[in-house]
C-alpha cells in the first residue's frame, strides 16, 4: 500500500554522482555528519521497498501498537511538531489506513485508530520494514549491533 507523497516531501531518489571530487575530510570526523549520511543511505530506497516514508511508517506503527493514541502523543513520541504530525496523519487517513475520532476522555483531542484496511496492511508493511532493516543490520555482527543501538540510545537521552 503506497501512501501518496507529493514533491518536496523528502522522498527523492539520489541524483547521479558528480564527476567533481569533493573533499569531505573535515566532515568525516563529525558525528552529526556520519549520522545524517547513514540515515540518508538507509532511507534512500525505503519508500520503494515499503510503500511509505520512514516517518509515515513510524506514525502508522505507533497507532497500530497504541490504540486511541492522540495526535499530540504521536508527535511527542516522534519529536515532531503539530503541523508535521497532522500532515502525516492526514496522508495515512486519506490512504484509508487510520482514522481520527474524538477522544472519549477529552473531546478536544483526536484519538487515532487503524481502520480495518490499516490492520490488514500493518502486518505486511511491518514485514517489509523488517526485511529492509535487516539488509543493513546484517552488515554488523550481533555485538556491533548491540553496541550501535546502545550508543544511539545514549545520544538520544
Amino acid at each position: 500500500m503506497a501512501v501518496e507523497v507529493k514533491a518536496g516531501s523528502g522522498a527523492k531518489r539520489a541524483e547521479k554522482p558528480s564527476v567533481t571530487e569533493v573533499d569531505t575530510s573535515v566532515l568525516e570526523s563529525k558525528l552529526g555528519y556520519q549520522i545524517r549520511i547513514a540515515d540518508r543511505v538507509m532511507s534512500r530506497d525505503f519508500f520503494q521497498s515499503v510503500g511509505m516514508t520512514p516517518v509515515q511508517y513510524s506514525v502508522f506503527s505507533l497507532v497500530a501498537t497504541n490504540n486511541n493514541l492522540s495526535q499530540v502523543a504521536v508527535g511527542e513520541a516522534l519529536n515532531m511538531d503539530r503541523a508535521s504530525t497532522m500532515a502525516i496523519v492526514h496522508k495515512l487517513e486519506v490512504a484509508g489506513l487510520l482514522e481520527r475520532r474524538r477522544s472519549l476522555h477529552d473531546r478536544r483531542m483526536h484519538a487515532l485508530q487503524l481502520t480495518s484496511k490499516g490492520k490488514k496492511e500493518f502486518t505486511a508493511v511491518n514485514k517489509r520494514v523488517t526485511a529492509y532493516d535487516n539488509r543493513f543490520a546484517d552488515r554488523l555482527s550481533a555485538t556491533e549491533m548491540k553496541t550501535l543501538l546502545r550508543c544511539i540510545r545514549k545520544l538520544r537521552s
